[in-house]
């Protein structure tokens, strides 16, 4: 790994790339203008260096690369043009950031910002309104209750991962601790369920993974329990679906006071597959469903009582990746995860608060909230930076500092 040597100046950009993407709603194209700036300047400072990394990374480009294509078949070729290239210099500023700091200089950065969103998150007054439900929701220094619950919730990964690192100085597994403490809070705060199991969900995964991963076995037998966790994976999965089809998922929700559509979740997802069915090899093309103008978008939002315009997709990622890039990207997005899942069962003797763990509790939350979510791939987003940083994580051998 190359490390630079002025460890201010690296700090500096580090800073500047979380910062942007976390205060990208207060700033808007202000935080987009620094992020690029900084990715920029970062990045061409040793451009050899960041050609081989993205080389190396090849495969993380795929989806891009499919994406900067869908212009040609897109409504909307100019803005998806900036869209996809937004996207594609995001994906090459994490790679390069990931694979150039010392992991204990990137975790310290990042929390400091991370800290500084997080008070504001928590003592902030910003709310916003649920059209289908009507419930009044924390939003924080961010657009919406669900960007407030998954930044926050990449803040608690961080801050878990500084504070459970007992390689680095005290100074940053106090800073961890303040981090997680404050994240947490505005995660309850918030009031997001989802988030809440999500964070839980993964913290416990990760622990199990370690766990199963550090376990002296042969090849054998470790290739045993390889199918056992896939058959309880797979049982799992079919009691979920099982639970949607008898009505127990409804009267679950039912008696916690929550919606069993998911806030229109479900609604948006059969509007979804009955799109892929209008273009299922290619999809209409990346974020251009989502305009002013267009016809299905208009009913969606109107359907939802969101105003015309308003930055929406379909809450879950796999029909979120079809709709837009059809089959084709829908491949290409499985592709991508069984790699990450290989790679995790690959690694051997992983420890806490190392850039493994980081990796292996990043990839959980993300893949839990592929199902309410889809926030993987989107430009100038703390989500697709922080995936595609646990990426060359998993490839590189496993750092402490």
């Amino acid at each position: 790994m190359l490390i630079k040597k002025d460890y201010l100046y690296a700090s500096i950009w580090a800073s500047l790339a979380v910062g942007s993407l976390l205060f990208n709603t207060m700033f808007g194209a202000l935080a987009a203008l620094t992020f690029l700036i900084a990715g920029t300047v970062y990045a061409a400072s040793g451009i050899t260096y960041t050609l081989k990394v993205c080389r190396i990374n090849w495969e993380l480009f795929l989806i891009p690369g499919l994406c900067l294509a869908s212009v040609v078949w897109s409504d909307i070729p100019a803005t998806a043009l900036r869209a996809n290239i937004q996207l594609l210099l995001t994906t090459i500023y994490a790679v390069v950031i990931a694979s150039r700091l010392p992991l204990n200089l990137f975790l310290r950065a990042a929390a400091f910002i991370m800290l500084i969103a997080m008070f504001m998150s928590l003592f902030s007054s910003r709310t916003a309104l649920n059209g289908m439900t009507g419930e009044i929701s924390l939003i924080g220094i961010f657009g919406s209750k669900n960007y407030l619950a998954a930044n926050t919730s990449m803040c608690i990964a961080l801050a878990l991962t500084l504070t459970m690192n007992n390689k680095i100085d005290i100074f940053s597994r106090l800073l961890g601790a303040v981090l997680l403490l404050t994240s947490t809070l505005v995660l309850v705060k918030a009031k997001s369920l989802g988030a809440i199991i999500f964070v839980i969900g993964s913290v416990f995964i990760s622990l199990v993974i370690i766990f199963y991963q550090n376990l002296s076995l042969d090849k054998f037998t470790r290739g045993k329990l390889n199918w056992l966790t896939t058959f309880v994976f797979i049982f799992c999965m079919f009691l979920l679906v099982y639970s949607l089809i008898n009505g127990s998922f409804n009267e679950l929700m039912y008696s916690v006071g929550k919606d069993p559509t998911l806030t229109g979740r479900t609604h948006l997802w059969e509007r979804g597959v009955s799109l892929i069915y209008e273009s299922p090899i290619l999809g209409v093309g990346f974020q251009s469903l989502f305009y002013v103008g267009n016809n299905i978008a208009e009913d969606i939002w109107a359907l939802h009582h969101v105003e015309s315009g308003a930055g929406f997709n379909f809450h879950n990622m796999y029909v979120d990746v079809a709709v837009e890039l059809g089959l084709l990207g829908l491949f290409l997005y499985l592709y991508l995860i069984v790699i990450f899942i290989s790679r995790i069962f690959d690694l051997e003797h992983i420890h806490l608060g190392s850039s493994h763990f980081f990796a292996i509790l990043i990839l959980s939350y993300m893949f839990l909230q592929t199902f309410l979510e889809a926030v993987w791939f989107e430009q100038f987003t703390i989500i697709h930076f922080f995936m595609c940083i646990s990426w060359v994580y998993l490839k590189e051998d496993e750092s402490y500092e």
